[in-house]
């Protein structure tokens, strides 16, 4: 009896267990370790929908998506209107909320038309 006790509570660690994302947060949402938005990349292939977006703004690069607006993308980002494009970032209270050489800076929620602002962690400029 105790057996069996045991192992139902092991089958239930390991099946509540297997429902969160890569960094502990829940599956299917932002955060700066996850494959969705806001993990680091090397290319297309490190990215659960295959975006890894490269340049100067995102140092490391970062898995993101493509969207219309903030309702596109994944619980903890919000739609970022940059200069390349339309793309889901983290959000973010302050820099501790980003990855290393990010900042939480307030751009433009994408879709509004310069309507309404939102905070996201975007790369930071390098210091020299």
């Amino acid at each position: 009896m105790k057996v069996c006790y045991a192992l139902r509570a092991i089958l239930l660690v390991l099946f509540l267990g297997s429902g969160c994302g890569d960094d502990g947060r829940p599956a299917g949402t932002a955060g700066n370790d996850s494959a969705l938005v806001g993990g680091p990349c090397i290319n297309n292939n490190d990215c659960e929908q295959r975006l890894c977006q490269s340049g100067s703004a995102f140092p490391g690069n970062v898995c993101t998506l493509s969207c219309g607006g903030s309702n596109n993308c994944p619980s903890g980002a919000s739609c970022a209107e940059l200069g390349s494009g339309w793309i889901c970032l983290v959000d973010c209270m302050d820099t501790g909320d980003c990855r290393e050489q990010w900042s939480c800076e307030s751009v433009i929620e994408a879709g509004t038309d310069g309507a309404s602002m939102v905070s996201v962690c975007i790369g930071s400029a390098p210091a020299f």
